[in-house]
C-alpha cells in the first residue's frame, strides 16, 4: 500500500505544475489536439482480447497483460497465486507492427509484481533536409519498459506502474518517464441479472518528451468502465475516454465465454470504437475476435477494419503457472 502512495504522490505533484511538466497539449480534450503528443504507441498497448471488445476493457483487464491497460487488473492473480506470461503482436496498417511480453508473479503477504516491454516499428521512411530534399532513409520506432505492482482488498483491485518511454525517428532520439494508476471495484452494482463490476485507469502520465529540438506531451488518458455479467457466460462492456489528444468518446463490447469440454473454453468477442471511425470512409469502429484456453493456455485473436485505410490483425498468446 506504501508503494501506490509513493506513486500516486509523483502524480499529483506532476499534475500540479502543467506549464512545468507539459502534461497538456493546446486546445487539450479536443479534436484540435489530435496529432501533437509524442509516444502514439502508448495508446494502443497489444491485447486482442482488448482490440476485439473495442477497447472497453478498464473494468476487465487481468492478469500479465493487464499492467498496459489497467495495472490494477494483475491483482485477480492473488486468488489464484499462480504466475501468469502474456506475449502480443499487432500487425498494424502498412508496415507498422507492435509488440509486447509481460510477466506477474503473486507474492503471498506482499501484492503482485509485474514486468514487461512494448516495442514498436515500421519500415524505413525517406527522409528530407529542410529544404525538401532527400536525406538519409530512417527506421522510426518506439520502447517502452514497465514494471507495476498490484494488490487486491477484498473484492478492491488496486495498481500502479511505471514506464521509462524512448523514442526515436530521423537519427534523433528521446526519452521519458510515465505512470499509470488503476482501480477496479468487482460487483460494484448488483443487479438480478448479474453484478457489474467497475474500472478506472490513468494512463501516460508524465512529463514531455523532447526530441531534437521539439518536445511534446505525453498522450495522457483517463478511462472509465463498467463489465456488465449479463449471465453466467456473457458479458457487455461500456467505457468512457477521456484523451489529452482527443475529443471524448465511447467503446462498447460484448463477450461470450462457453465450455467446449472439460479443459477447453471458447470465446466470441465484438466491439465498437467511436473513435475509429473519426474522420474514416468504409467499414470503421467495429471490431471483432475470438479466444481459445485450453488448460493453463490461451490464444486471442481481433481482426479491426480502418475503413479504406485496410484492417490490422492481432495476437495474443498467454500462458498461467
Amino acid at each position: 500500500m506504501a508503494r501506490l502512495k509513493l506513486l500516486a504522490a509523483a502524480a499529483l505533484l506532476l499534475s500540479a505544475s502543467p506549464a512545468d511538466a507539459r502534461l497538456f497539449p493546446d486546445s487539450p480534450f479536443s479534436d484540435q489536439a489530435v496529432g501533437t503528443t509524442a509516444a502514439q504507441f502508448l495508446k494502443t498497448p497489444p491485447s486482442a482480447r482488448a482490440d476485439a471488445l473495442g477497447g472497453a476493457f478498464v473494468s476487465a483487464a487481468e492478469g500479465a497483460e493487464a499492467l498496459f491497460w489497467n495495472p490494477a487488473g494483475a491483482a485477480s492473480l492473488e486468488t489464484t497465486l499462480r504466475s501468469d506470461l502474456s506475449a502480443g503482436y499487432d500487425a498494424l496498417l502498412e508496415t507498422a507492427y507492435l509488440g509486447s511480453v509481460a510477466y506477474a508473479r503473486p507474492v503471498p503477504g506482499v501484492g503482485v509484481l509485474s514486468a514487461g516491454f512494448l516495442y514498436s516499428s515500421q519500415s524505413g521512411q525517406q527522409g528530407y533536409d529542410g529544404v525538401g530534399d532527400p536525406a538519409e532513409p530512417f527506421t522510426p520506432n518506439d520502447l517502452a519498459f514497465a514494471f507495476g505492482y498490484a494488490k487486491q482488498l477484498d473484492r478492491i483491485h488496486l495498481g500502479a506502474a511505471a514506464k521509462l518511454v524512448r523514442s526515436q525517428v530521423a537519427g534523433a532520439s528521446g526519452m521519458t518517464f510515465a505512470l499509470d494508476l488503476g482501480v477496479q471495484r468487482l460487483a460494484a452494482v448488483n443487479t438480478t441479472e448479474g453484478p457489474i463490476d467497475l474500472g478506472l485507469a490513468i494512463q501516460n502520465l508524465g512529463p514531455a518528451m523532447s526530441i531534437g529540438n521539439g518536445s511534446d506531451p505525453l498522450p495522457l488518458r483517463f478511462q472509465l468502465g463498467a463489465r456488465w455479467h449479463l449471465s453466467e457466460r456473457i458479458a457487455g462492456l461500456l467505457d468512457g475516454f477521456l484523451p489529452v489528444d482527443d475529443s471524448p468518446y465511447v467503446a462498447l463490447g460484448l463477450e461470450g465465454r462457453f465450455p467446449l469440454g472439460e479443459r477447453l473454453r471458447a470465446s466470441a468477442r465484438g466491439g465498437y470504437n467511436i473513435s475509429r471511425s473519426r474522420g474514416i470512409d468504409g467499414l470503421t469502429g467495429m471490431a471483432g475476435g475470438f479466444g481459445i484456453e485450453f488448460l493453463s493456455y490461451r490464444l486471442d485473436y481481433a481482426w479491426v477494419p480502418f475503413g479504406d485505410l485496410g484492417s490490422t490483425n492481432r495476437v495474443t498468446f498467454g500462458i498461467a503457472f
